[in-house]
């Protein structure tokens, strides 16, 4: 364990011994179901402390005082999703609009693809897609229970998803399968090895690549990962950046304060333009990078 608090103490610049613990609960407010005030004024009847996200008016903080959220009826009929305030940022980066054609390409199990619905107030079109059946049947159960009905659902390989329709979706949200060592979670980092790292990043470069075809000229392409490696995240963006014909955008959102990409560390080195990527590493809340392109 000291060896891992030493690697990303070293990678982040920072004591990481103290951001290593179990992420905080957060809930995001379903807006497409219910007026917030009305799920606020019933989960702090029930005993619930709520605390808003600075970055993002319907994110809550939870204090559960021994209850699980997950088990109230809100939860159940759809007026909040159980998420981490990380993970809510990210479509706030894509920027989704009203009349855009979305497509998010590893979307299961549908925190991202449900919030990007709210987002679009129901309107315009989201392509959900993933690969697996069993996170597919996840991805559908959370759509329908957040009312969702602006959401095509589909099953394909992402990789080769741009050999059937290309130059097509205004966005393109790339939430890739990862290492999820920005979990905090100790079994993530005793599985973790160069060997899985050289197999998921060649996975992460295939459907970046394939969501490059994907979007439209002038179209929004959105990098994330729940990972703190500098291989999933610098190292992936610099290779799309010098690969492609994209431009990378600099990400700024209100409230919340996020850590510059990396551009150099040991033996990685990469364009200064990195920097505009983001990090976000805050106490109770999962480790986050993103990745904002438009395509040239």
């Amino acid at each position: 364990m000291n060896e891992i608090i030493e690697k990303y103490s070293k990678l982040l610049k920072v004591d990481f011994l103290k951001y290593f613990r179990l992420p905080d609960t957060f809930i995001r407010i379903n807006t497409l179901k219910i007026e917030p005030e009305k799920v606020v004024e019933n989960l702090q009847e029930k005993g619930y402390k709520l605390e808003k996200l600075k970055f993002f008016e319907y994110g809550f903080k939870v204090i559960e005082n021994g209850k699980n959220i997950a088990k109230e009826i809100e939860h159940a009929l759809g007026y909040i999703f159980v998420q981490d305030a990380s993970s809510m940022l990210v479509p706030l980066v894509l920027d989704p609009k009203e009349d855009e054609i979305v497509l998010d390409l590893c979307a299961a199990p549908g925190a991202k693809t449900t919030e990007i619905s709210q987002l679009m107030n129901n309107k315009g079109c989201i392509v959900a897609n993933d690969v697996e059946l069993k996170r597919i049947i996840a991805l559908q159960s959370n759509i329908q229970r957040m009312g969702c009905l602006n959401v095509i659902v589909i099953k394909e390989d992402g990789r080769f998803l741009c050999n059937k329709i290309n130059n097509y979706f205004d966005k393109v949200l790339v939430d890739v399968p990862c290492s999820a060592s920005g979990t905090f979670k100790q079994e993530v980092y005793k599985s973790l090895s160069q060997k899985f790292l050289n197999s998921i990043t060649r996975l992460q470069k295939s459907l970046l690549a394939s969501a490059y075809r994907l979007a439209k000229k002038g179209g929004t392409i959105v990098y994330s990962t729940c990972s703190l490696e500098i291989e999933e995240n610098e190292a992936i963006a610099n290779w799309f950046l010098k690969n492609f014909n994209v431009d990378i955008q600099n990400i700024k959102i209100k409230g919340i304060k996020l850590r510059s990409g990396i551009v150099k560390y040991e033996n990685f080195e990469f364009d200064k333009e990195i920097r505009k990527t983001k990090r976000v590493l805050k106490v109770g809340q999962e480790a986050f990078y993103v990745a904002k392109f438009v395509k040239l």
